[in-house]
């Protein structure tokens, strides 16, 4: 655990055995904010491992989820095969968008290379704007992807996102 404020801490110094109460989940990373069927998980960096849990436990039929997930490189894909599972599982769409953070790579001609071109994004989900999206990553990714997804025409009200960064 990251030791971000007091309360993380302080858990850092707990000893094994010791008894424990957890709540949440809190914040904006929660089935509970969820309002339509379709739904467009983007992950970045260690934003991943909670998007990895939504992946595999937002309710949704085949074609209902699709997870974007943004590396710098093929070797920094984490949880890959448990992905790529969870994905043939559920008839979930997974898409890795790599390369370095000005040129990625893979992202559709349309874009330029631009990850954060609204375009890019709705070649890759065209009826983009009927999703709800939730958005994790380092604070430039999440900026700037959010503000691609309001230029492709998602409300504000459906994009759920929180920035994590090291």
């Amino acid at each position: 655990m990251k030791a971000l404020g007091g309360h993380s801490r302080r858990i850092r110094r707990l000893r094994p055995g010791t008894r424990v109460i957890a709540t949440g989940p809190f914040g904006a990373l929660t089935a509970a904010r969820r309002t339509r069927p379709k739904v467009l998980l983007i992950a970045g960096g260690v934003g991943i491992t909670p998007m990895r849990a939504l992946f595999e436990t937002l309710p949704g039929g085949p074609g209902e989820i699709t997870l974007l997930y943004r590396a710098g490189a093929e070797e920094h894909l984490v949880l890959r095969s448990e992905l790529e599972a969870i994905a043939a599982e559920r008839q979930a769409g997974l898409h890795y968008l790599l390369g370095p953070s000005d040129a990625w790579g893979h992202l559709p001609a349309v874009a330029g290379g631009d990850p954060q071109a609204p375009q890019a994004l709705l070649a890759l989900v065209p009826d983009l704007a009927g999703h709800d999206v939730y958005l994790c990553g380092p604070p430039g990714m999440a900026e700037a992807t959010q503000s691609a997804l309001l230029r492709a025409g998602v409300p504000a009200a459906r994009i759920h996102s929180e920035c994590f960064s090291f």
